[in-house]
């Protein structure tokens, strides 16, 4: 079997599909309390920043190789973290 086929009998793009979903959003939960506490200690500024520059990365990867679910997902991913960003900025000035 090759691995075109197996990732066809376990349907695979519906699986990458659902992890790209969850990817996505695994970042809004953070955003939320930042954006509706206004409580930042604790947020390592530093740290977010290079999971939004890896996001941002691998959206930009997905765009080059037509791949929609890293597009998307990394692209939806890399806004809430750079919202979570700039809000921590802004809340800690």
């Amino acid at each position: 079997m090759t691995r075109e086929q197996f990732a066809k009998n376990i349907r695979w793009p519906i699986i990458i599909s659902l992890i790209g979903i969850l990817n996505s959003f695994a970042m809004f939960p953070q955003m939320w309390s930042v954006l509706t506490t206004k409580q930042v200690q604790g947020i390592s500024v530093a740290t977010l920043t290079m999971i939004f520059v890896i996001q941002l990365a691998f959206s930009i990867h997905g765009f080059f190789l037509r791949d929609k679910p890293l597009l998307l997902s990394n692209g939806i991913a890399s806004l809430f973290t750079a919202t979570t960003v700039v809000s921590t900025l802004i809340f800690r000035a």
